[in-house]
């Protein structure tokens, strides 16, 4: 991949932001209706999913037994153990003929300095993984790695470091079961969502806890693909009118700062 100069990347940014209004960049957030989130049939990913969505990629087959899981076998229990309750109440609800939604992302406050809590990196969409955590492949998750490029900010309690992988996840994703069944679950389509290959400029934040008790997670704040040198608003909390000022001598430092047009 190309390298892309952290100035080149604020440089684009500035220009992204400056130019598009807040009404503008916020009405592109709209999305068309998302199917209920129960396994989905063939049919159904050709009605709702066009072929634009940026997570098409989780329709991607995934035998598990064919992939190779790095992670210590204690942080993966605990992740494991972290997904369980949650992904069967979707089970159990969708046994009683409901389905449970997603929700979207937070949308930042209209203004307000860094907080230094926060971490933001610039970061690589490296692999996924689709993690079942019980025999029969009922209960499934995916799990997406992005290796650090370069640490912009992060607070004296964390320590990323460049070529390091950050692990987030999602649930369902699409599995052949052992009894080579193929099962699409909590899948929607996204106009927004992180896409293999692809750099991003981002926020995430740390689940908090050891190892063993959190399994070292992370989670998505705000997101920008820089993948082509420009900064596109890739989250719905980076379309909520952001811009990031205080980038010296090709480095970003100081404070970031949000702001919302008046007229949104």
């Amino acid at each position: 991949m190309t390298s892309i100069t952290p100035r080149r990347i604020a440089l684009a940014a500035t220009l992204v932001f400056a130019l598009l209004p807040c009404h503008y960049l916020l009405s592109q957030a709209d999305e068309p209706p998302h199917p209920p989130l129960l396994p989905l049939k063939p049919e159904d990913v050709a009605k709702w999913f066009s072929g634009a969505e940026e997570n098409r990629w989780r329709l991607t087959t995934v035998d598990p037994t064919n992939q190779v899981d790095t992670l210590p076998p204690s942080i993966r229990a605990a992740r494991n153990a972290r997904w369980h309750n949650e992904l069967q109440f979707y089970r159990d609800a969708e046994k009683k003929g409901g389905s449970i939604s997603e929700a979207n992302e937070r949308l930042m406050s209209p203004e307000r300095p860094l907080d230094p809590k926060e971490i933001w990196v610039v970061a690589t969409f490296d692999h996924f993984l689709v993690i079942p955590i019980d025999p029969d492949f009922n209960l499934f998750y995916t799990e997406m790695s992005f290796k650090i490029d370069r640490v912009i900010h992060q607070p004296s309690t964390s320590s990323l470091v460049p070529d390091m992988l950050v692990d987030m996840e999602d649930a369902g994703g699409q599995i052949r079961k052992p009894n080579g069944e193929v099962e699409t679950w909590r899948i929607g389509p996204h106009q927004y969502y992180p896409q293999p290959g692809h750099t991003y400029l981002m926020m995430i934040g740390y689940y908090g806890g050891d190892d063993n008790s959190r399994g070292n997670l992370y989670y998505f704040g705000e997101r920008w693909d820089v993948s082509t040198g420009a900064a596109v608003p890739d989250s719905y909390a980076a379309l909520a009118c952001i811009i990031h000022e205080d980038f010296e001598s090709g480095v970003w430092g100081g404070k970031i700062v949000r702001k919302r047009n008046a007229a949104a």
